[in-house]
Protein backbone atom coordinates (compact mmCIF):
# COMPACT_ATOMS: atom_id res chain seq x y z
CA UNK A 1 0.00 0.00 0.00
CA UNK A 2 1.24 3.46 -0.94
CA UNK A 3 0.73 6.14 1.72
CA UNK A 4 0.00 9.46 0.01
CA UNK A 5 2.30 12.43 0.65
CA UNK A 6 -0.70 14.47 1.79
CA UNK A 7 -3.64 12.73 3.42
CA UNK A 8 -6.82 13.71 1.59
CA UNK A 9 -9.30 15.62 3.72
CA UNK A 10 -6.90 16.39 6.57
CA UNK A 11 -7.08 20.17 6.08
CA UNK A 12 -10.88 20.06 6.07
CA UNK A 13 -10.79 17.96 9.24
CA UNK A 14 -8.56 20.56 10.92
CA UNK A 15 -11.00 23.33 9.98
CA UNK A 16 -13.94 21.29 11.33
CA UNK A 17 -11.99 20.58 14.53
CA UNK A 18 -11.12 24.25 15.07
CA UNK A 19 -14.69 25.44 14.50
CA UNK A 20 -16.12 22.75 16.76
CA UNK A 21 -13.52 23.51 19.44
CA UNK A 22 -14.63 27.14 19.57
CA UNK A 23 -18.32 26.15 19.70
CA UNK A 24 -17.64 23.47 22.35
CA UNK A 25 -16.31 25.97 24.90
CA UNK A 26 -19.59 27.83 25.51
CA UNK A 27 -22.24 25.26 26.53
CA UNK A 28 -22.29 23.46 29.86
CA UNK A 29 -20.59 20.08 30.07
CA UNK A 30 -22.26 17.47 27.88
CA UNK A 31 -20.37 14.20 27.71
CA UNK A 32 -21.07 13.32 24.07
CA UNK A 33 -19.94 16.79 22.93
CA UNK A 34 -16.72 16.41 24.88
CA UNK A 35 -16.12 12.92 23.49
CA UNK A 36 -16.72 14.27 19.97
CA UNK A 37 -14.09 16.97 20.49
CA UNK A 38 -11.69 14.33 21.81
CA UNK A 39 -12.35 12.13 18.76
CA UNK A 40 -11.78 15.01 16.35
CA UNK A 41 -8.60 16.00 18.18
CA UNK A 42 -7.34 12.43 18.05
CA UNK A 43 -8.12 12.14 14.34
CA UNK A 44 -6.20 15.35 13.60
CA UNK A 45 -3.21 14.31 15.73
CA UNK A 46 -2.99 10.80 14.29
CA UNK A 47 -3.55 12.11 10.76
CA UNK A 48 -0.59 14.46 11.03
CA UNK A 49 1.51 11.79 12.73
CA UNK A 50 0.84 9.26 9.96
CA UNK A 51 1.46 11.91 7.31
CA UNK A 52 4.74 12.97 8.94
CA UNK A 53 6.14 9.48 9.44
CA UNK A 54 4.76 7.44 6.56
CA UNK A 55 4.03 9.86 3.70
CA UNK A 56 5.17 8.51 0.35
CA UNK A 57 6.16 5.10 1.73
CA UNK A 58 5.06 1.78 0.35
CA UNK A 59 4.04 -0.75 3.00
CA UNK A 60 3.63 -4.48 2.60
CA UNK A 61 0.21 -5.97 3.26
CA UNK A 62 1.18 -7.15 6.73
CA UNK A 63 2.66 -3.82 7.76
CA UNK A 64 -0.37 -2.00 6.33
CA UNK A 65 -2.94 -4.03 8.28
CA UNK A 66 -0.79 -4.04 11.41
CA UNK A 67 -0.30 -0.30 11.13
CA UNK A 68 -3.99 0.41 10.69
CA UNK A 69 -4.79 -1.85 13.65
CA UNK A 70 -2.25 -0.09 15.90
CA UNK A 71 -3.45 3.32 14.71
CA UNK A 72 -7.03 2.29 15.51
CA UNK A 73 -6.06 1.13 18.99
CA UNK A 74 -4.21 4.40 19.57
CA UNK A 75 -7.28 6.27 18.37
CA UNK A 76 -9.52 4.53 20.91
CA UNK A 77 -7.11 4.97 23.80
CA UNK A 78 -6.17 8.57 23.01
CA UNK A 79 -9.80 9.59 22.42
CA UNK A 80 -10.70 8.27 25.87
CA UNK A 81 -7.78 9.98 27.58
CA UNK A 82 -8.47 13.25 25.77
CA UNK A 83 -12.13 13.02 26.79
CA UNK A 84 -11.00 12.98 30.42
CA UNK A 85 -8.60 15.86 29.75
CA UNK A 86 -11.30 17.97 28.07
CA UNK A 87 -13.72 17.20 30.92
CA UNK A 88 -11.18 18.63 33.37
CA UNK A 89 -10.38 21.55 31.08
CA UNK A 90 -14.06 22.48 30.69
CA UNK A 91 -14.54 22.41 34.45
CA UNK A 92 -11.52 24.67 34.89
CA UNK A 93 -12.60 27.09 32.16
CA UNK A 94 -16.09 27.60 33.53
CA UNK A 95 -14.89 27.69 37.17
CA UNK A 96 -18.32 27.41 38.76
CA UNK A 97 -18.21 23.86 40.01
CA UNK A 98 -18.05 20.50 38.34
CA UNK A 99 -19.31 20.22 34.78
CA UNK A 100 -19.41 16.43 34.90
CA UNK A 101 -20.58 14.04 37.57
CA UNK A 102 -18.30 11.46 39.17
CA UNK A 103 -20.45 8.80 37.48
CA UNK A 104 -19.66 10.28 34.05
CA UNK A 105 -15.94 10.44 34.82
CA UNK A 106 -15.92 6.85 36.07
CA UNK A 107 -17.90 5.74 33.00
CA UNK A 108 -15.28 7.19 30.65
CA UNK A 109 -12.49 5.51 32.63
CA UNK A 110 -14.31 2.16 32.42
CA UNK A 111 -14.74 2.60 28.64
CA UNK A 112 -11.02 3.06 27.91
CA UNK A 113 -10.26 -0.65 27.35
CA UNK A 114 -13.40 -1.05 25.23
CA UNK A 115 -12.67 1.99 23.08
CA UNK A 116 -9.11 0.76 22.59
CA UNK A 117 -10.30 -2.72 21.54
CA UNK A 118 -12.95 -1.31 19.21
CA UNK A 119 -10.31 0.96 17.66
CA UNK A 120 -7.96 -2.01 17.17
CA UNK A 121 -10.56 -4.12 15.39
CA UNK A 122 -11.94 -1.21 13.39
CA UNK A 123 -8.43 -0.24 12.28
CA UNK A 124 -7.64 -3.81 11.26
CA UNK A 125 -10.94 -4.09 9.40
CA UNK A 126 -10.41 -0.81 7.56
CA UNK A 127 -6.90 -1.93 6.68
CA UNK A 128 -8.25 -5.15 5.18
CA UNK A 129 -10.92 -3.24 3.24
CA UNK A 130 -8.22 -0.88 1.93
CA UNK A 131 -6.13 -3.86 0.84
CA UNK A 132 -9.09 -5.37 -0.98
CA UNK A 133 -9.91 -2.10 -2.70
CA UNK A 134 -6.28 -1.57 -3.75
CA UNK A 135 -5.98 -5.09 -5.18
CA UNK A 136 -8.97 -4.49 -7.47
CA UNK A 137 -7.38 -1.43 -9.09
Amino acid sequence: MQIPAKLPGLKKLVILWAVYGVVWIAPEGVLWQTALLAGLTTAVLLGYLVQKIFSGRVLSSGWWVGGTAVTGALFGLLAGLLTLFFMALKTGLHAHGPEFSPAEINWVIRQLPWWTAVGLFTGAGLGLVGLGAASKQ
